[in-house]
């Protein structure tokens, strides 16, 4: 099920531990998961702030509850790699940042 990436449509995901997917039409442009203590509601409600403050290109979300988010995602995250040669175009992003070392300044934002 594909529901439009708004804040109305975040009453319909369950508060339950999942991955998630963020979509640009049809690709897939990040794959998320809950966090220790978090539900995919509270994960996607952030993941809709930060689409809205960055302006990332969002259509819509889906998702999968799962009671093992981490392994997952992980597993998501290397069928796409294998399946396309790179990383979500978000996830892209996240990892490039989370590479660096503290001092290292951050890159530009486009």
């Amino acid at each position: 099920m594909h529901l439009t990436f708004e804040l109305q449509s975040m009453q319909a995901v369950p508060e339950q531990p999942g991955i998630f997917f963020l979509w640009d039409h049809s690709h897939p442009v990040y794959i998320g998961r809950t966090a220790p203590r978090s539900d995919l509601r509270a994960e996607l409600g952030h993941a809709l702030t930060m689409a809205m403050l960055e302006d990332l290109a969002v259509t819509h979300f889906s998702f999968e509850i799962t009671t093992t988010p981490k392994t997952r995602a992980a597993e998501e995250l290397r069928a796409h790699f294998a399946q396309w040669g790179s990383l979500p175009r978000y996830n892209e992003r996240t990892a490039s940042r989370s590479l660096q070392k503290p001092d290292e300044p951050q890159p530009a934002r486009r």
